[in-house]
């Protein structure tokens, strides 16, 4: 069983698979693989020589089932049982409930990294609005692949199954993107082109490309920016993608263009 499990987890790992498909599979292949526990119990029970081996198995099964229909419970309904006693497994064997809870909170506030080039007073500042030619989303596109691959970038909803993402989406009453909290890209710059101001971005600055066209500074047209300030990038942070948002009967998927 354990072998059968460590194949598929082995497989699963070059696709980006979210934890709770993942679990799925699991759960199924360790139902399959515990009948075949009891039917090992049932042949041992048969002979008196193995009478106790056989009572071993039939108890390791009826706790395997315990646990099996606990994870059918969590991953295919939204239903909870009083007799589940995992929580109290999990502070046992140590539990990763603080990331979890960190990873909401950052989920909720939305907010990313500190500005990546340099350090900058709140009243320095703005945001800016920006527009996106078809090259331009198409070099993004690119990008986000290419993070992806490099394993910098995750779009599994840092790892919270659906109950945490409703709940963040309950409280926020905003979507939740699948690549987590907006992303600040490694790296980008300003740059005056064609008497516009674009932003490029990229892996790093060998790979640079351009991502978008500013069009306003704060309240500002860019060009009126331009005569009245010194401009210049103190972050960019990635968004849209896949995101999931309440729906009338819970969750529901969504896609919207990366920008």
């Amino acid at each position: 069983m354990l072998t059968v499990i460590d194949i598929i987890n082995r497989v699963l790992g070059y696709f980006n698979v979210a934890d709770k498909p993942k679990g799925k599979a699991f759960t199924w292949v360790a139902l399959i693989a515990n009948f075949y526990l009891l039917y090992v119990a049932i042949q041992n029970l048969r002979y008196p020589d193995f009478r106790i081996r056989g009572a071993l198995f039939m108890l390791a099964f009826v706790v395997f089932l315990y646990f099996i229909g606990l994870n059918f419970l969590y991953y295919f309904t939204n239903k909870t049982t009083k007799f589940d006693i995992s929580p109290k497994v999990e502070k046992w064997l140590g539990s990763n409930a603080a990331k979890k809870t960190a990873v909401e909170n950052e989920l909720r506030t939305q907010l990313g990294a500190a500005p990546a080039q340099g350090v900058f007073s709140q009243d320095q500042l703005l945001t800016a609005d920006v527009t996106m030619t078809e090259e331009q989303q198409a070099n993004l596109d690119t990008l986000v692949d290419s993070l992806v691959k490099q394993g910098v970038l995750s779009l599994n909803y840092q790892g919270l199954d659906d109950k945490a993402v409703g709940r963040v989406a309950q409280e926020t009453q905003q979507p939740v993107l699948a690549i987590g909290a907006p992303f600040p890209l490694p790296f980008f710059d300003l740059q005056h082109l064609d008497s516009k101001l674009v932003i490029t971005g990229g892996l790093n600055a060998l790979m640079a490309k351009p991502l978008a066209t500013v069009d306003r500074v704060g309240l500002l047209p860019v060009e009126a920016a331009q005569r009245d300030y010194h401009l210049v990038v103190a972050n960019v942070f990635l968004i849209g993608g896949e995101q999931k948002l309440l729906g009338r009967s819970g969750l529901r998927k969504e896609a919207q263009p990366y920008s």
